[in-house]
């Protein structure tokens, strides 16, 4: 039965549209990467382009990319009888909670093996097609079922162990963010002891190589052994123990759900009374005045904010920017330094959160089944989308004054006094403006998007596209979107010119975006065929 369950998810996920569009971007940018130096996004610039060195550090590479894939598969396999209502009919099978989930890992899984396959079959295209040749075929085999292979089961595991817990999407963004931490503390060192706790073998196999030439490395891949050997056994043990703890979360899920629950008519106070609400008529809905727009958005906006700020999601994200602040400016002396360390170094957490919590405040009332409900009301669609634009703001805004603090209170406990105004004028209040720039356009995405996934996907292809533009040096800040010269310092410390244009230009297009995000309004539910 289980395998069946399998089987069945592996299809449905690869016949979805997740599957499809990210093996199609991997194998192009795989095989843009082989043919223009400029796309070779983390690869090393020295070396065969299909050498044995080339294909393990480009499957290390993608295992990376693939955070993202792995986490909207499996937390979409795990959430999804939840998130379609179904959750309460499955769980009436004879099939066990344990068993269906851990079913639906495999095949989730399973897809995301097969969507990874696009990497070595767009390297062996590519290198056939550009004339390089295949490369050496042990080389794309150690790469895959050592490097890749545990990785992605890793991040797949972690996924679905905190799916299980937090019961939402953002608890496997995460796990990504977590795994993306321990790769920027050790992934590029060779030294004894980081190589074994790295959890993407990047540190394990730079020391395995540390000592081979160039050429040696395109000769062969490294050997299974020593520190690489205990690194790869101690992370499949690591992600077997993950398996093991989210199918007993699900298990003991399907226990809790077993319990009775108190019939429909206790619960409404009897049949009668209840018919009789449902059947008078609804009063008419008035159009409310300026007045009561405003204190309409206001409440919302509070409501929204509430949504983020308290939950476990948000103060973990908030706590690992907090420590990768206080490491960036431990770094530095004095205050306009520790302003520029935090404005280089401290880049992955707003878009983290700009990108997903949009996606949550965006489709929150599709979600959560109350979309009806607020048509109901007399709301506006467009206060709606404006007050989730607005909370996203309250939100950034308090992300980049806790990190200012962080900077600040370093700066104290290194024995230096700090510059309030320095870190209001030019930290706080520019990362503010450039992440709302990054804000806007992530609710304007998800307002062309058919599902919230999709709209995460969208927001991923800008970002990948956006690095891709970088590495081929088209940096120019007339048509990088929120681009403007000396970014992302603030004028006060690169001495540019002209900032403040760039500024209102692109807060123009972000104020586009959001005049015509909230003109379509919240997602609707589609009509009953």
């Amino acid at each position: 039965m289980m395998a069946h369950l399998a089987w069945l998810e592996l299809r449905q996920q690869v016949g979805g549209r997740v599957f499809g569009i990210v093996f199609a971007i991997s194998v192009l940018m795989v095989v843009g990467g082989m043919a223009i130096d400029e796309l070779r996004v983390g690869m090393a610039d020295e070396g065969a382009r299909i050498g044995a060195a080339a294909i393990v550090r480009t499957h290390l590479v993608w295992s990376l990319f693939f955070l993202f894939t792995a986490a909207a598969l499996v937390g979409e396999a795990v959430l999804r009888d939840e998130l379609t209502g179904f959750a309460s009919l499955v769980r009436a099978t004879p099939v066990a909670a344990g068993s269906h989930a851990l079913g639906r890992f495999m095949g989730a899984f399973g897809a995301v093996l097969l969507c990874f396959v696009s990497v070595p079959v767009a390297m062996i295209a590519g290198g056939v097609a550009l004339g390089l040749g295949s490369g050496p075929l042990g080389s794309h085999l150690f790469a895959f079922f050592t490097l890749a292979f545990p990785n992605l089961l890793l991040a797949c595991a972690l996924f679905y162990a905190l799916a299980g817990v937090t019961r939402s999407m953002t608890g496997c963004l995460l796990g990504a963010a977590g795994l993306l931490t321990l790769y920027g503390i050790a992934g590029e060192s060779g030294s004894a002891g980081l190589g074994l706790i790295e959890p993407f073998g990047f540190a394990a196999v730079t020391g395995a190589t540390l000592s081979c030439s160039v050429a040696q490395r395109d000769a062969g891949w490294p050997p299974l052994a020593g520190e690489l050997l205990a690194n790869r056994a101690l992370w499949l043990g690591v992600a077997a123990a993950l398996v093991g703890l989210g199918t007993w979360l699900q298990t003991r899920r399907g226990a809790r759900d077993d319990r009775p629950r108190p019939s429909a008519s206790s619960l409404s106070g009897g049949a009668g009374r209840s018919t009789g609400e449902r059947s008078s008529p609804a009063s008419p809905r008035s159009e409310p005045g300026g007045t009561v727009i405003v204190t309409q958005i206001a409440a919302r906006t509070a409501f929204e904010a509430r949504r983020i700020v308290p939950t476990p999601t948000f103060a973990a994200l908030l706590m690992m920017g907090l420590a990768a602040a206080a490491a960036a400016a431990s770094r530095v002396d004095g205050t306009p330094a520790t302003v520029a360390a935090l404005a280089t170094s401290f880049r992955l957490v707003p878009v983290v959160v700009a990108l997903f919590f949009a996606g949550e405040l965006f489709w929150a009332e599709r979600e959560h089944k109350v979309e009806p409900i607020m048509t109901a009301t007399p709301v506006r669609g467009a206060v709606l989308v404006f007050a989730k634009f607005l909370a996203l703001a309250l939100v950034l805004l308090s992300l980049a004054a806790a990190i200012a603090g962080a900077g600040a209170a370093t700066e104290l406990a290194m024995g230096r006094w700090p510059a309030p105004r320095a870190y209001l004028m030019w930290y706080v209040l520019p990362q503010t403006y450039d992440w709302l720039l990054l804000g806007a356009l992530a609710i304007f995405l998800q307002s062309l998007a058919p599902n919230k996934l999709a709209g995460w996907g969208y927001m991923v292809f800008y970002l990948i596209g956006s690095l891709a533009l970088n590495k081929l040096g088209w940096q120019d800040p007339h048509y990088r979107y929120g681009g403007y010269p000396g970014a992302p310092l603030p004028p006060a410390l690169s001495g540019a010119h002209g900032v403040g244009w760039y500024r209102l230009g692109w807060g123009t297009a972000a104020a586009a975006m959001i005049a015509l995000a909230c003109g379509r309004g919240l997602p609707r539910a589609r009509p009953a065929r």
